[in-house]
């Protein structure tokens, strides 16, 4: 057998991009707080996961302005996200024991549960929520999203050729739609402007609910203005937008949803 003989900066090339290779390959360190592996899976664990799991991404997302204006926030929605009725019942809450049979066998697709949280605050896990014409079915997605999902190379052809009213409708298809949208999002916070993990993760979810141009939009003024860029400063700009034009709806949420999903995720925890 004859030896490959390589010139020393060829193997230095070779070297660089197999080191590259494994450091990508390195799970994120969410995946610690994921993938301990309990004594035995159950809904209360699950609970535990997506608050340990939001927390995470918190600690490591927020400080500064950035972090008071946030808690200030989560402190004024918490009622409207914990609140009960006079037997007890949470419409949230009931939508995280209403869709345990099927998120615990639900393939993440490499994300974390967190994202979850998501379709309990978009729907109340209601397969057949809003209008069929705007935001519909378990993740509350649009026809125009959705239309956009089908096109894409990578989905199912179930979703691909799946009506878009039945598919929204379907807690599987649905969730892998999602999941879609979500990953690009993703990909566009964490790989191509390179943002830490737990602020791309804070990003995405703020950008599902405001639309990523409304984000790419405030990031760019923000860079503009010489404004480090992170979750914590991005929060405190949405937030001091909203001061300015209280009366934009779409602001307003944008500015409570990712307060509202760590409400939902202390809520399960504190029920279980």
């Amino acid at each position: 057998m004859s030896q490959c003989k390589l010139p020393v900066m060829a193997w230095l090339v070779v070297a660089m991009v197999l080191l590259s290779t494994v450091v990508r390959a390195e799970p994120p360190a969410w995946h610690k707080v994921a993938y301990q592996v309990p004594a035995k899976a159950s809904i209360a664990q699950l609970a535990h996961k997506h608050y340990d799991l939001f927390a995470f991404f918190l600690s490591n997302a927020l400080h500064g302005e950035g972090k008071t204006t946030f808690l200030q926030v989560t402190e004024q929605v918490r009622n409207k996200i914990q609140w009960r009725d006079d037997n007890g019942k949470n419409d949230y809450l009931d939508a995280f024991i209403r869709s345990y049979p099927f998120v615990k066998k639900v393939d993440l697709q490499g994300m974390p549960d967190s994202i979850l949280l998501i379709a309990y605050l978009e729907s109340q896990w209601h397969g057949k929520k809003g209008k069929k014409s705007a935001d519909y079915g378990y993740w509350q997605l649009t026809p125009e999203v959705l239309k956009e999902i089908q096109t894409l190379d990578y989905v199912s052809d179930a979703i691909k050729t799946t009506g878009i009213n039945k598919l929204r409708s379907n807690a599987s298809l649905s969730t892998q739609a999602a999941q879609a949208h979500l990953h690009r999002y993703h990909f566009y916070f964490a790989d191509v402007a390179g943002f830490a993990e737990s602020d791309a993760w804070l990003l995405t979810f703020t950008a599902y609910n405001w639309g990523a141009g409304n984000a790419k939009r405030l990031l760019a003024d923000m860079e503009r203005r010489g404004i480090a860029l992170n979750f914590a400063n991005f929060y405190h700009e949405l937030y001091a937008q909203h001061l300015r034009q209280p009366s934009d709806r779409s602001l307003k949420a944008a500015v409570e949803y990712v307060p509202s999903l760590w409400n939902i995720a202390q809520l399960l925890k504190d029920a279980h």
